[in-house]
């Protein structure tokens, strides 16, 4: 399947003396532009045919005027009545997936990340009536049409697996690539899309073939400001959390666009890197139109920080996304047709910060939004005609479960998510914004004329210090500061330092892929030969020493291993992209140790060890 994008510079690249002008839709909502659609609209004259709300994994569903929301922070399955006030809830597991409602038969699936199985769940009765086994570490979840079989995504073990829905029974699977998240499936159930977190694509699935073909997330080709800055400006496609069908010939995905070099009038910016007049992060929508062998795309610039969810009401042909970071929600009128439009934005905070990462759409044309931070659904009565310039109705629900976490672990979760000037310069950036999920962005940044490589958090704060990929920062909260500093913010509070410190490391590690026990021990053996543990051991599998190496840093800090099958690319400047690759010394860093002798089996075998670590 052949992708051709609607970004123009990259229509008029590819074609040789080609002039196109630049259609663009530019549209104000609130007190500056919202939404800016580059390239011509791809829907057509008429909406889209209605998609089923189960057709898309989602933290929150609408169940008649109430919802059904997964909270990841407690674990539990709720039900709310139309106010948003609890009826009932059922225990899953900390650190939840995504789940999808099939209302006729009143059952929900609901991806338990930390278990590897779908909970079967009554919602009558609000009780786990069965499970069906997954692989390694299940995150979005999607019905066919006929709601015969489930779709699972799996992060650790990167496959797609089709269940029978009455039988728990595998139907087939697929491999995926690194990081996957969203899933939706098309109404007419040919087609599935998965979206990902680091590959700067969105997968289509054909249900028919059970194939994976990726379709690269398009955009503008940048302006070549800056010719010193290594890359000229090069963007990065990264944190595309969801995405779903707009009837069965469209679909949307948001997502994040970054710049990891950044320009200063003509020249590389080395002091800093969280922007300026031009943010190094910006949040954007991915449309695609599905015909034959091609697919079409246009994008559009969202003010939306941070885009986690996205919901479309097919009665009104209204999209709607979510901002995280923002604490907003953005209505786009006629998404699916050429009159394609913005409408409101709803803020959501009235004191305490949302953290909106789920939103669903009632039968009467209400949203509701799930409050992450908060954990309490906002319920939204946007404007019913663009002639109704009135701001949107915002109603926040209450609290309906304590949180896991600790006072000072909540409050550093909701730092790490805030997009403020005291995080980075203008306000651009939030912690999240290159460590998507805890996790990182798998980009190297060019931080005072080094490539620095974005570090995996989870699992990887406690007993690794010192900090930086230089070692230079003696403590965490030392490196929170210079991070900060890093970003040209103007730094956070002792009290919120402490927070979010607290946060970090209270994070669990990643899960790790499902490998073959008896080639785990065979690696296990060539990692203690070839002397890796004179600095990869302990409980962290760090030395917490500093290194030189040939091709690096004045001294490389050592690196825990924890979690590494999670955080290619590898070295402190991303240069070898597998693990394969750094143990075949195929990176700009030389010197850590002479693997270049080992076998094809034994490098294979050594693999499969540290993907379980």
């Amino acid at each position: 399947m052949r992708t051709r994008s609607l970004a123009l510079g990259v229509l008029a690249a590819a074609v040789p003396g080609l002039t196109l002008a630049k259609p663009m839709i530019r549209l104000e909502s609130g007190s500056g532009p919202a939404f800016q659609l580059v390239g011509r609209p791809l829907g057509g004259a008429r909406p889209a045919a209605p998609t089923p709300a189960y057709l898309t994994g989602a933290r929150i569903m609408a169940d008649g005027e109430g919802a059904l929301v997964i909270d990841a922070d407690s674990g539990a399955l709720l039900r709310t009545d139309a106010g948003g006030k609890g009826l009932a809830q059922v225990a899953i597991a900390r650190d939840a997936g995504l789940m999808t409602f099939d209302a006729a038969a009143r059952i929900a699936y609901v991806a338990d990340r930390r278990n590897d199985r779908i909970a079967v769940v009554h919602t009558d009765t609000m009780t786990v009536a069965s499970s069906i086994a997954t692989p390694a570490e299940p995150y979005g979840v999607a019905l066919t049409p006929d709601r015969s079989q489930l779709l699972v995504s799996t992060i650790a073990d990167r496959t797609l697996v089709a269940y029978d829905a009455a039988t728990g029974r595998e139907r087939w699977r697929t491999a995926l690539g690194s990081e996957p998240r969203g899933l939706a499936v098309s109404p007419d159930g040919t087609r599935a899309l998965v979206a990902y977190l680091t590959t700067g694509t969105v997968d289509q699935i054909d249900l028919r073939a059970h194939r994976a073909d990726p379709i690269a997330l398009g955009h503008e080709t940048p302006a070549r400001r800056c010719r010193h800055c290594g890359n000229d400006g090069d963007s990065f496609a990264r944190g595309a959390f969801a995405v779903t069908f707009l009837g069965n010939q469209m679909a949307v995905a948001p997502f994040q666009r970054e710049v990891p070099v950044q320009d200063n009038g003509g020249a590389e910016r080395a002091g800093s890197y969280g922007g300026g007049s031009e943010s190094p992060v910006t949040h954007q929508l991915a449309f695609f139109r599905f015909g034959g062998e091609l697919t079409e795309q246009a994008t559009a610039a969202i003010s939306q920080h941070q885009p986690r969810a996205v919901a479309w009401d097919p009665e009104r042909d209204a999209l709607y996304v979510a901002g995280l970071g923002s604490d907003t929600v953005i209505q786009i009128r006629n998404a699916s047709q050429a009159s394609i439009a913005a409408g409101r934005i709803a803020g959501l905070s009235a004191g305490d910060a949302c953290g909106p990462d789920g939103l669903a759409v009632t039968a009467s044309g209400r949203v509701l939004a799930w409050c992450s931070f908060t954990r309490s659904v906002v319920r939204i009565d946007f404007p019913a005609s663009e002639a109704d310039r009135g701001a949107p109705a915002v109603a926040p629900g209450p609290a309906l479960i304590a949180s896991a976490m600790t006072a000072r672990q909540h409050d550093g979760m909701v730092v790490f998510h805030a997009a403020s000037a005291a995080v980075s310069e203008s306000g651009n950036l939030a912690c999240a914004s290159c460590h998507p999920d805890n996790r990182a962005d798998g980009l190297s940044w060019r931080i005072e004329k080094h490539e620095l490589q974005t570090p995996l958090l989870s699992g990887r704060v406690v007993g690794t210090h010192p900090y930086k990929w230089d070692g230079g920062d003696a403590t965490l909260r030392d490196s929170l500061r210079s991070t900060m500093k890093r970003l040209g913010g103007t730094g956070l509070s002792r009290r919120d330092t402490d927070a979010l410190a607290a946060y970090l490391e209270a994070l669990p590690a990643v899960r790790t892929p499902t490998r073959d026990p008896a080639q785990v021990a065979r690696g296990r053996k060539v990692f203690d030969s070839e002397g890796c543990r004179s600095c990869h051991d302990g409980p962290t599998y760090t030395d917490q020493q500093r290194h030189k190496l040939a091709g690096t840093l004045r001294e490389s800090d050592t690196p825990s291993l924890l979690g590494v099958a999670a955080s290619a690319p590898y070295f402190h400047d991303g240069s070898a992209a597998t693990l394969e690759a750094l143990l075949r010394d195929r990176g700009a860093v030389h010197g850590m140790a002479d693997t270049a002798r080992l076998t094809a089996h034994e490098v294979a075998d050594l693999t499969a060890f540290l993907d379980t670590l």
